[in-house]
């Protein structure tokens, strides 16, 4: 990146800004330009919504601004020497900081569809839309249009400035990287050069001068310089490489998450020499979040899942691991000021490495403690400042569960407490110009820990001035202005903690010249694509007014401005990105002639509200259940302001294999045909999303475990863990040629003998396998008195002389009117359970006419009638327990 201007020492930073603390750290303006920007980098804090400005000396951090509005949101940092552009990822917000005047001074709404980006270099920004192929240039500051947007090949690859001020973009489908600069407030093509086969995907990444480009189809880099184009040849596959977007220095790296391997090229202006180094699996999944960077003659290699960076030479060799974040933290590593940061936005800290490979601990910000104060009314800041210190596996074509363009939005950790807090910014401020007045109107600031009471409005030019509104108003006129005078204004928002940083208008003049006539009422109406598919913009056109030289077009929601940025273009169209789906809008359009004279607003356009097809569902998991069965799962897609109607599950192929309603999560899925990847579409009115997409999980095999039995005389309980891995499972317990299935722990087996050592079998099935366990368990004893002897005597005289030697019946049930069980000899000793009341039976001459309708349940659950049965107790019946 281009050297930001002179390194000042962390002493002469301390008194630059007790310096400037009165006029920069306040609300009064300022035409100085604070040294504090120069020699420092902006770190981004997830959990508490700061950005932190990092002295590259010192290590330490010399201001902090809060952006409550971005709180928990993934957010992309981009500076120069002049501005911080704060993108967020999360809803498509961009903000512009003014280090000049230490405000903030422009806001645009970009989306979530769109792969967008704005780039800066100085106070020169661009905006890139890369999925469409749209470039435009935009003031730093405002963030406003400036000249006529380019439309270039779609899509587009990478994206940065380098050290000659040349923003260099890839190309694919011709094969070339161009280079950009703004000449006169427009976009020119300063440069194309032929650097790969066109249709090839490319991964690009801008150097001091020039670029790199990396042909994904082939095994051919292209190292672009002042005057020419050099070729080298990879040693490794290049179809999955990644490159971060800037390169800085001497040497480069290329990292191939497929192949798990880095390809160094030591020297890009010669090409060579070219070297390989290996990845860990953990290095590889990461790369494709954060390609590793070459520094000052070592590569630094994220691993995400450890929250390290590893250090390696550009020989090869180990040179260290950096710790900056925990397991499974995210790693953003950027070269900025002769120095490389390794982030992690979801926590405290970050490291400063310098040139020498000297690490700095950097605490980005302090937990506050557990009792947070009572809130108490402070003196407005803009940004606040700190006391400085002194310096002491292979990924497949499909990538499962794509990260959407708008990432979920995390809970703040719960070991950080969040102060109480003031409003934010309420950007960005449009002023009109007029005889002797000006027509200001601000965004809605975000509340904070409170409701916003009231907007303050501040001047310094013409003698100052200073004015205050409620907390509801999002507008003022401000007069007696002097006529020829440029003004600037700031605005800030109060609620009940203190008041809010302030948000920057751009330099104004009221002036006597008559304004522009008031243009007609625009027509506003949804966007769509070649597909004809609505693309969530809104495209606003209006007739051309005479004298205008740009137009201020503002959306309404509600009749009311503030919930959306305006915009400021040259033509007669503007494009609103990120309006809120299921909002409904209007548009007034102002007309401004070269003297900055505003007409009054137009009338309103008609309404309309936005919506288009829905967002891909999240978090799609699939799942092997069953030989054929499989499970998928989701989360709800984004309607984008209309109701979900259903979901499709698609195959890798694309073909149907299921569907449900518009509530569904989750549907079973029967396919012969083996499905390695699953993916899930959304639908509403609109039409179809995008997939979201999941590699299907094989379950692992089977497992079980016996963790203890235990016993009856009749009974053996199992205590048991099962797991099938989510696949459909079959448990049985088997124990003395008894079964049962169950896989709910405790399993019973019964029907068992008592005093009996069996061998309990456990085992679980699934179409991945099976699995088994054993165990050793004693049946108990049976309680004495319980025993009894089967008696039965033949005679010659009976009617059945061999009936007792053919043994008594044991039946099934409590009665003779089933099948024979069994046979029990005369003289056999058998214990008894407990008795019922059944079928009278009479046992003749065989046992002396003995009779009674009780019947008695053996150990192994069967049953005897009692008149075969000579008791241990005396034959008292009555004493055996009831079943």
């Amino acid at each position: 990146m281009k050297r930001l201007g002179k390194v000042y020492p962390a002493g002469i930073v301390l008194a630059l800004v007790a310096a400037l603390g009165a006029t920069v750290f306040a609300l009064g303006a300022t035409g100085q330009r604070p040294a504090v920007a120069d020699g420092a980098s902006w770190l981004w804090s997830k959990q508490v919504g700061e950005a932190s400005q990092v002295n590259a000396v010192s290590a330490n951090v010399s201001l902090r601004q809060p952006m409550i509005d971005a709180q928990g949101h993934p957010v992309r940092v981009t500076q120069s020497d002049r501005y911080v552009i704060l993108h967020d990822l999360f809803t498509g917000r961009v903000t512009s900081i003014d280090l000049t005047r230490m405000g903030f001074s422009g806001s645009l709404d970009v989306g979530t569809v769109e792969d967008t980006a704005v780039m800066l270099d100085g106070a020169t920004a661009i905006v890139v839309d890369r999925t469409r192929g749209l470039v435009r240039p935009v003031d730093a500051g405002s963030l406003q249009s400036i000249g006529d947007q380019v439309r270039l090949p779609a899509p587009l690859v990478g994206g940065a400035f380098d050290q000659s001020g040349r923003l260099w973009l890839g190309v694919p489908s011709q094969g070339t990287a161009i280079a950009l600069v703004v000449r006169d407030r427009q976009i020119v093509v300063a440069r194309t050069e032929a650097v790969a086969t066109p249709g090839h995907e490319q991964a690009l990444t801008v150097l001091d001068q020039g670029v790199l480009v990396v042909d994904r189809g082939s095994d051919q880099i292209a190292v672009v310089g002042e005057t020419a184009t050099r070729k080298v040849t990879s040693p490794a596959p290049l179809a999955s490489a990644v490159v971060p977007a800037r390169t800085v220095g001497s040497a480069a790296a290329i990292t191939l998450p497929a192949e798990k391997k880095i390809v160094t090229i030591g020297d890009v202006a010669k090409g060579a020499p070219v070297a390989t180094m290996s990845l860990t699996p953990a290095e590889a999944q990461a790369a494709t979040q954060q390609p590793a960077v070459s520094f000052a003659g070592k590569v630094y290699v994220p691993d995400q899942t450890t929250g390290t960076v590893r250090v390696v030479t550009a020989a090869g060799q180990p040179a260290g691991t950096i710790q900056v974040g925990s397991a499974q933290t995210t790693v953003e590593i950027e070269v900025r000021e002769q120095h490389l940061f390794i982030n992690a936005p979801d926590t405290t800290t970050a490291v400063m490495v310098d040139e020498d490979g000297k690490t700095s601990k950097v605490d980005k910000y302090d937990p506050v403690p557990e009792t947070s104060p009572t809130p108490t009314a402070q003196p407005a800041p803009t940004l606040s400042p700190q006391p400085a210190e002194s310096p002491t596996g292979k990924p497949s074509d499909k990538p499962g569960n794509q990260p959407t363009k708008r990432p979920p939005s995390p809970k703040p950790s719960p070991t950080v407490k969040v102060e109480p807090q003031r409003p934010g910014p309420p950007v960005p401020v449009t002023a009109l110009a007029g005889d002797g007045r000006v027509r200001l109107s601000w965004g809605k600031a975000k509340a904070g820990s409170a409701a916003v009471e009231a907007y303050t409005v501040t001047w310094d030019e013409g003698g100052g001035g200073r004015v205050q509104v409620n907390g509801t108003t999002l507008q003022t006129t401000i007069t007696g202005l002097t006529n020829g005078t440029s003004y600037r204004f700031k605005v800030y928002a109060t609620n009940q903690v203190g008041d809010g940083p302030p948000a920057l208008s751009e330099p104004v003049t009221p002036a006597a010249a008559p304004p522009p006539g008031t243009p007609n009422a625009p027509t506003a109406k949804l966007e769509t694509d070649a597909d004809d598919c609505y693309t969530g913009a809104v495209l606003v056109s209006w007739p051309g007014v005479q004298g205008a030289t740009d137009y201020v077009i503002t959306p309404l929601k509600g009749g009311a401005a503030g919930a959306n940025p305006p915009q400021t273009v040259t033509g007669t169209d503007a494009r609103f990105a990120g309006l809120t789906p299921g909002d409904s809008f209007t548009f007034t359009v102002v007309a401004r002639n070269s003297a900055g004279a505003a007409s009054d607003a137009s009338p309103q356009s008609n309404e309309l509200t936005v919506h288009y097809p829905p967002a891909a569902p999240t978090n799609v998991k699939g799942r092997q259940t069953g030989a054929n069965t499989y499970v998928v799962t989701w989360n709800a897609a984004d309607g984008h302001g209309l109701p979900i109607t259903g979901y499709e599950i698609r195959d890798e192929d694309g073909k149907k294999i299921g569907e449900t309603g518009g509530g569904g999560r989750t549907v079973t899925i029967t396919s012969a045909a083996k499905l390695d990847w699953v993916e899930v579409v959304a639908f509403n009115d609109d039409g179809e999303g995008p997939s979201g997409y999941d590699q299907v999980t094989q379950p692992a095999a089977p497992k079980i475990a016996i963790s203890s039995t235990s016993a009856t005389e009749t009974e053996i309980t199992v205590n048991f863990t099962a797991d099938g891995d989510g696949a459909a499972a079959t448990c049985t317990f088997t124990a003395g040629g008894k079964t049962v299935s169950d896989c709910t722990s405790p399993a019973k087996i019964t029907g068992l003998s008592a005093d009996t050592q069996y061998t309990v079998t456990a085992k679980i099935t699934t179409f991945a396998g099976s699995a088994t366990d054993t165990a050793s368990q004693k049946t108990d004893a049976a309680p004495s008195g319980n025993g009894a002897t089967v008696t039965c005597t033949d005679s010659a005289s009976n009617p059945d002389p061999s009936f007792c030697s053919k043994g008594l019946p044991v039946y099934g049930d409590s009665n003779d009117n089933g099948s024979v069980v069994r046979r029990v000899a005369d003289g056999a000793y058998i214990t008894v359970v407990c008795k019922v009341h059944g079928e009278n039976q009479n046992a003749g001459p065989y046992n002396n006419n003995k009779e009674g309708d009780h019947w008695l349940k053996l150990t192994d659950g069967n049953w005897i009638s009692w008149v075969w049965l000579r008791f241990d107790n005396g034959d008292d019946v009555e004493a055996l327990p009831n079943c």
